[in-house]
Parts: structure tokens; sequence; C-alpha cells
């Protein structure tokens, strides 16, 4: 029977764990949630990177003009890089254009799950689309891959893989078996069901986000459901699958 199991920080990662399995990839705040966004707004490809130096690396096999180096290390912004949240990022003009993407958690996380079978990028904004993805892989064992926060379990991650636990469920009743980790997840779900901009705004990172005057960009990374696509790695780059 496959299983479904969620990991609760990119830390606890084994990528050797990942073999033949599909990963969901999820950084509520902000990573995952922007990628969604760029290629929903045209994006050509978005290049995750795990550090500033591998951004750099990247586009060095890219044609000039062609990319837009985007980013963060521990929400500061990177000298010579546009914003990392979902909404400045769209102010850029990254239509028809690559995003060579750095960030402190979800690009690593991205990177270091690229030994799965197949890897996606799930965030509230596409949360229902990436769970009717998952009901086509119904043979494969599933693992999300919560990205957490410099070592830190996060709550908004959390909350989306419980919510992507208790509607696979839902879908497909006892067809995955689920670890202790997977009830953990569907607890924290079941705590805010129904708010997820409650949630949000509850943990630490929300909290701290809001302080940096950056509530829009929470508030927009709570919308479950506004955007149908399914970011999917191909390679070293995610597209909308």
């Amino acid at each position: 029977m496959p299983k479904i199991n969620v990991i609760l920080r990119k830390e606890d990662l084994d990528p050797d764990f990942l073999y033949d399995k599909v990963a969901v990839v999820i950084d509520v705040l902000f990573a995952t949630s922007t990628i969604v966004a760029a290629l929903h707004n045209g994006a050509k490809a978005v290049y995750p990177a795990a550090n500033r130096q591998m951004a750099c690396d990247t586009i060095k096999e890219l044609q000039p003009g062609s990319y837009i180096l985007a980013g963060e290390n521990h929400l500061q912004n990177i000298p010579g890089f546009v914003g990392y949240s979902p909404l400045a990022l769209s102010q850029e003009p990254i239509a028809g254009r690559n995003v060579v993407f750095s960030t402190t958690n979800g690009t690593v996380a991205l990177r270091k799950a690229d030994t799965a079978k197949h890897v996606y990028a799930a965030a509230l904004l596409n949360a229902p689309a990436i769970v009717r993805q998952l009901q086509t892989h119904q043979d494969s064992s599933i693992v999300l891959v919560c990205s957490g926060s410099a070592g830190r379990v996060n709550l908004e991650d959390l909350y989306l893989a419980g919510y992507l636990v208790d509607q696979l469920e839902i879908a497909r009743p006892s067809h995955w078996t689920q670890s202790d980790t997977c009830h953990i997840a569907r607890a924290v779900y079941g705590q805010y069901r129904d708010s997820p901009r409650g949630c949000l705004m509850q943990s630490q990172l929300g909290v701290r986000l809001h302080e940096q005057d950056m509530l829009d960009e929470v508030e927009y990374s709570a919308q479950l459901g506004l955007l149908d696509i399914v970011p999917r790695m191909q390679g070293n780059y995610l597209t909308c699958f």
C-alpha cells in the first residue's frame, strides 16, 4: 500500500528516502507562494537555487536578458536581487523570462528533494490543484516536505501539509497509509481549518512579517485555491505542469 509521509523540516529530509516517490515541497511564507505566483504571472521557468552562489552560477547558463535574479537570505534582500515575496516579484518584468530564485528555506528544500521521481511546489494558493495532481499518483508514495524556517518547524507549512493529507483522504479513503507526522499535520489543519489567514497571522513568521509591514504579502499567500497551476521540477527548474 502506498504511503504519505510529512517531513517537518528540510533538515530532516534524507534525499535517498525520496527515491521512486513523489515529493511536494511546501514553503508558504514565501518561496513556494512566490513560485506559484511567478508562473501564474507568465514567468517562463523558475530556477531554485540553494544559495546566492548557485544562483549566480545558474545565470551563466542563461542568455543575457532572459532572466531575473530574485531572493532573500534570512528575510534580508540580497544585493543585486529583486524582491522574494509574491506581490513584490509580480511588480517586476518577469513575463516570458526565467526567474533564478534563492531563498533561505524553500529553494533549498526543492534542490534537496530533486532525487524524487516527481517534485511539485505547493502553496495555499494552488493547494486544490496539487491535490488533484497527487491523485494521479495513486500507486506512488507521497512525501510532503515542509521547509521550515532555519531549522525550526513552521505552523503555516504544517497547516498546508495537513490540508493536503486531509483532502487526499477525503478523495481516496484509506488508500494511503499515513505516518504519525501526517496525523500531527492534520491536527494543525483541523485547528485552523476554515481560517488559513488566521493560521498565518498566528505563526511566528507571519507575526514577524506583519511587523515588517508585509501584511499584504501574508494575506495574499493565505488565499486557498486562488491559482489553478501545478509547478513541477523539470531537471533544475520549475514550470507549469
